[in-house]
């Protein structure tokens, strides 16, 4: 039976939708955390030292909730993220473009533009992959372009507000405040992916979801990775997986190929 980390202190959490569909399709053993919530970092860092498998879950790539989206599409399933012994997606397989196709979207080709956008991850995820805080870290990569650049240096924080994150709760939507961004500089945030989009390049943490398709080394800053991203969104796409899909079983069969 698998052990599924839930949220005591919210039992209407997302974390416990995913995790009540978990408990009908997966007949591993393995544990299941739902991000950084309750004391799951420090439990994920004794299994990580045991070699003891571990998934952890979270918001999508693309197909994300949010409470507008569910009123008007009551009967439309959603997507969450998941991944084995890591917190974001992995290279580990190729995959066809089927899964992908159904987000009904095209990135946009390579532009041009003169600013630099720095898209912080959140506290949790900072700590995790840098073992900074997000203050810090922003003056850590900010110092070290203007190395290398003197083009004009902007931050967009994880948008946070009304209870909620991410793209529902912020005030300037990412593709207005993108505009004319020559390259997106990121830790390990879903920014990469609304920039990819967009036809940005984009700079990532070398742990980052997005390190197959982007620069690694901020002196890259003036002429950064712009490379094919088809097969890296066919990926992504397999890497999230709806209620349906989780309590079928073929999530874990996806993440166990």
């Amino acid at each position: 039976m698998a052990m599924l980390h839930r949220n005591q202190n919210n039992t209407d959490s997302k974390c416990n939708w995913v995790m009540d569909s978990l408990s009908k399709g997966w007949t591993g053993s393995e544990h299941h955390f739902w991000g950084f919530i309750n004391d799951n970092e420090q439990q994920i860092n004794t299994l990580k030292q045991q070699g003891t498998d571990w998934y952890f879950w979270d918001m999508p790539y693309h197909g994300r909730w949010n409470a507008l989206w569910e009123a008007v599409n009551p009967d439309q399933d959603f997507y969450w993220r998941a991944s084995k012994n890591s917190v974001h997606y992995t290279h580990v397989n190729d995959y066809p473009s089927d899964r992908f196709n159904t987000w009904g979207v095209e990135p946009n080709p390579y532009g041009s533009g003169s600013k630099i956008l720095i898209c912080p991850s959140s506290e949790t995820m900072t700590r995790w992959t840098t073992g900074m805080d997000v203050k810090m870290w922003v003056q850590m990569i900010t110092m070290a372009l203007q190395k290398y650049t003197d083009r004009y240096i902007e931050v967009r924080y994880k948008p946070r507000g009304g209870g909620t994150s991410g793209p529902a709760a912020a005030l300037i939507p990412f593709e207005e405040q993108a505009h004319n961004t020559h390259c997106v500089v990121t830790c390990i945030s879903l920014a990469a992916i609304e920039a990819q989009l967009l036809g940005i390049p984009t700079i990532c943490h070398p742990s980052s979801f997005a390190a197959d398709i982007s620069s690694t080394k901020l002196e890259e800053i003036e002429n950064p990775k712009r490379v094919d991203t088809q097969q890296w969104f066919n990926n992504l796409a397999y890497s999230q997986f709806t209620h349906k899909e989780i309590e079928s079983g073929y999530a874990q069969e996806v993440l166990n190929a």
